[in-house]
């Protein structure tokens, strides 16, 4: 009689263990899917950017001469925000934004520039563009930690070292870039 009661004591626990190890990892899968689901919402944003951009430097060069550097560091920039790769794909949209106040100098520096309703209209969607972006940004980090945590503290380590679950990269803002955005006042766009 006492072997059975352990028996069924062992087989409990071993299901209970079962039972915790499949709702861990089925949280994991779930928590990476939400990761991947919040990168979409950067990535929209992104494609939407790299769509603004061409319209802008045709506008840009419809109305100035001379400042093809700057025009062409943004067309340049433009191939980055359609990479797979998350990394390259923030780089160049942070390189974008860092431009920001240089095409805002050009319509300073050529004032039919900052009078055409085409390039104010676009300069309005960069604007909503920044700010959509900072929002799925913010997002993304929270779906990010969030499944770093589940991964890395114990006991769901276990699991996620048996599945091979790796710690996704969370996107910060450079001090430099946090500086810059710190000091940027996106209503004189």
């Amino acid at each position: 009689m006492n072997g059975t009661i352990f028996l069924i004591i062992g087989l409990v626990i071993v299901a209970i263990l079962v039972i915790w190890a499949i709702s861990a990892y089925n949280s994991m899968v779930r928590k990476k899917n939400y990761i991947r689901e919040a990168w979409s919402g950067i990535d929209n944003q992104l494609k939407r950017k790299a769509n603004i951009i061409p319209n802008l430097v045709d506008t840009i060069r419809m109305q100035t001469k001379f400042e093809s550097d700057i025009i062409d560091k943004i067309a340049a920039s433009r191939a980055g925000m359609l990479s797979k790769d998350r990394a390259e794909a923030i780089s160049a949209s942070d390189t974008v934004t860092r431009m920001l106040p240089s095409i805002m100098a050009l319509s300073e520096n050529y004032p039919q520039l900052g009078t055409n309703q085409s390039y104010l209209k676009l300069m309005e969607d960069v604007k909503d563009v920044e700010d959509k972006v900072a929002y799925a940004r913010t997002r993304y980090n929270m779906c990010v930690i969030d499944f770093n945590n589940t991964i890395t503290v114990f006991p769901g380590s276990i699991i996620a070292g048996m599945f091979r679950f790796a710690p996704e990269k969370v996107f910060e803002i450079e001090e430099k870039e946090r500086n810059y955005a710190d000091n940027l006042r996106i209503s004189e766009l």
